[in-house]
């Protein structure tokens, strides 16, 4: 015979709550709770007792749901990576193609301001 033991503190001032499930045999559990509220003025105590009937079967069975579920999670998996792929590529051929530009622009100015310099020194001449 198995007991679960919890200590709660709850919305009130202060509460404190303990209960205990014991197994009364395969499929019927009986659980106590025990509530006893702490307020400025009084206390309130309250004791629960529920019963819950629980089935176990060999095999699980899953319904339509859970399966179309799984289906879709899968399939969404598949689909935003395909989708992440094809964006890191088009990104990848955008900033290429912008340090191809780039690469040529800065060659185009070196060779601006080469021709600029090569103008500037014609004035300046050669000792003998």
């Amino acid at each position: 015979m198995e007991t679960l033991l919890a200590f709660v503190v709850g919305a009130a001032l202060v509460s404190s709550a303990w209960a205990g499930c014991v197994e009364v045999d395969s499929g019927d559990y009986e659980c106590h709770v025990y509530r006893l509220l702490f307020f400025e003025n009084y206390e309130h105590n309250t004791s629960v007792v529920k019963k819950i009937h629980l089935e176990v079967v060999d095999k699980a069975n899953r319904d339509m749901a859970s399966i179309v579920s799984e289906i879709m999670m899968y399939v969404l998996i598949v689909v935003l990576t395909i989708w992440l792929v094809a964006e890191m590529v088009y990104c990848y051929k955008k900033i290429a193609a912008a340090t191809e530009a780039a690469a040529q622009e800065n060659a185009s100015e070196y060779l601006a301001i080469t021709s600029e310099s090569k103008e500037n020194c014609t004035g300046v001449q050669v000792a003998e």
